[in-house]
């Protein structure tokens, strides 16, 4: 059997029925997506709306005012905060540095650990003054009783005396209240330590004062829901110039020449400025008259490239994260104007985790925007089955690229068990529910049973590529063999269209527009959080191992 575009639900691809039904064993073609008009896509239910779609789009006219990446570009007036919030101000959140998403709190936990600390400082403070107070009232005491003595003047003794005993009773009050703060002011500064550790991701969101501390979380935390954050990276070399500058010894002095020079360089400047802010004034009335949108506007002056960085194992368990990347994506991205770049690291690992990534990455593209795949060191197996997905796969020179192929792996131990006598039953209902066993008894049909699964998988696979990929049509069946090569090798098989590090194409298009970075936004863990981590996976290791309905670890099948 082989498999088309609509099996895939790949709507980026365009087939006539004709060809659909016979799979890619006839022409393929992508329907590209023009940066500059959107194509109409009203017809097709998986194609999101462009909000962009009605206006017309040219290159990008606004550039980059970071010194490291605005390679000839002229200097944008906006305030530093507003371009570097831009995106975020549609969102509802807003930072200095990194813009939080998804309902997080913050650093939740630490407005009770300041409170808890400016407490405990507070009663140290009390502790001191009264037992300064306490000191101050017993040396008292002792000056009037060696000043007064005892026994002079019988009826003033008794006098003297009660005044004396009073001065030390106070005293030792004053000390014991001393003792008391000091006390209250030490479990203060105790319970602000915990709640500091515990409050930023392990306990939630400034619930309880040790909430976060000891894992209790509250319903409006899930602890295991993802935050995320976002950051802007144009400027990120910003402040390392700057230092360098300040640093960097000034041969040129303060040379008349050198002056007069500047003075003159900064006048081309401000010329500059002026002349690019009237094109870009009059560029702006010309749009408004048009009756666009000025959000619109804005983005299509200055487009975004959302940035997201996979580093993929067997089961892909950072799934989650990728979902919620590609949906902010998808959901805030403008078809035809942004542009998402996925870093995607990965030697493979399980069929349906990463045929669930790759599909992930399809939502981008059926959304209409543009996908850029980079891969620096590996993207083998099921991280080439993710990387083919997009419009463009950028790739080191020596990065590992291609191992088109499934595997499955499993021993068997029934030899060893019938030689020690020991019996092991496998109870199963439906005729290839165990075709190959670790236990049980492995015979010709289940092994050509388990051969032909890996072969369906495997044709998948070719054709899932060659659907994504139609260069690679006429040739799938020959890169296909699960063999991999270096970036500079597969460039030549077509498996990689341009090579270059993810480094450098961020730079290359930096200058034109936003680099957003999607990513995740790390928890604090608390007190307990890794007992509590590894309790619950032994109970997973246990439930897993003991589920009759699940196939076993050892079975599974990779790509």
């Amino acid at each position: 059997m082989r498999y088309g575009a609509k099996d895939f639900n790949y709507t980026f691809v365009s087939t006539t029925d004709e060809e659909d039904h016979n799979g890619v064993d006839d022409a393929i073609q992508i329907a590209e997506v023009d940066s500059k008009q959107p194509s109409d896509t009203t017809d097709d239910p998986f194609h999101r709306s462009s909000r962009a779609g009605d206006e017309s789009i040219n290159k990008p006219y606004v550039f980059s005012t970071s010194s490291k990446f605005a390679k000839g570009g002229s200097n944008n007036k906006q305030p530093r905060k507003q371009q570097q919030t831009a995106i975020i101000k549609m969102l509802g959140e807003e930072d200095d540095d990194a813009h939080h998403l998804y309902g997080d709190g913050g650093e939740g936990g630490g407005g009770s650990a300041v409170a808890l600390s400016g407490m405990g400082a507070c009663c140290c403070c009390i502790a001191a003054l009264c037992v300064v107070a306490g000191g101050v009232l017993l040396a008292y005491e002792q000056f009037i009783s060696a000043e007064e003595g005892v026994g002079e003047e019988g009826g003033g003794v008794s006098n003297t005396n009660s005044n004396n005993n009073g001065l030390v009773l106070a005293g030792v009050i004053v000390l014991i209240l001393a003792a008391g703060a000091f006390l209250l002011g030490c479990c203060s500064c105790c319970f602000s330590f915990l709640a500091s550790c515990g409050g930023g991701g392990g306990g939630g969101g400034g619930g309880g004062l040790l909430d976060g501390a000891f894992g209790v979380h509250h319903d409006d935390d899930d602890p295991h829901d993802i935050k995320i954050k976002l950051q802007r990276l144009n400027d990120q070399y910003d402040k390392a110039e700057s230092a360098i500058n300040s640093i960097h010894l000034d041969v040129l002095g303060d040379m008349k020449e050198v002056k007069e020079a500047k003075k003159k360089e900064d006048n081309a400047r401000k010329e500059g400025e002026k002349l690019k802010r009237k094109e870009l004034e009059e560029r702006v009335r010309k749009d408004l008259e048009k009756g666009l949108i000025t959000s619109n506007m804005r983005r299509n002056y200055r487009p975004i490239a959302f940035l997201v960085q996979f580093h993929g194992d067997m089961m892909v368990s950072n799934m989650e994260l990728l979902k919620k990347q590609v949906s902010i994506i998808v959901n805030c991205g403008r078809a035809g104007v942004d542009r998402a770049v996925v870093v995607v690291t990965s030697p493979g690992g399980a069929v349906s985790p990463y045929g669930l990534a790759a599909s992930q990455l399809a939502r981008i593209r059926k959304a209409g925007i543009q996908l850029i795949v980079c891969v620096d060191t590996v993207a083998a197996s099921g991280g080439y089955m993710m990387a083919s997905v997009g419009d463009t796969i950028c790739a080191a020179p020596f990065a590992i690229i291609g191992s088109i192929g499934v595997v499955t792996q499993i021993p068997n131990v029934q030899r060893f068990l019938n030689k020690h006598d020991i019996d092991a039953f496998l109870f199963t209902a439906g005729k290839h529910k165990r075709t190959v066993d670790i236990i049980g008894d492995v015979t010709d049909e289940g092994k050509a049973k388990l051969q032909e699964e890996l072969d369906d998988m495997h044709r998948a696979f070719k054709d899932h590529v060659a659907l994504a990929r139609p260069a690679l049509k006429d040739k799938i069946e020959d890169i296909g063999t699960g063999e991999y090569w270096m970036a500079v090798q597969a460039k030549t098989l077509g498996l990689v269209d341009e090579i270059m590090t993810s480094d450098e194409y961020l730079e290359s298009i930096s200058n034109e527009n936003e680099i957003i970075e999607i990513m995740e936004k790390k928890r604090k863990k608390g007190a307990l959080s890794a007992l509590h981590g590894s309790a619950k996976l032994m109970q997973g290791v246990i439930e897993g191992m003991s589920s009759p309905s699940h196939r076993s670890w050892y079975n599974e099948l990779v790509c």
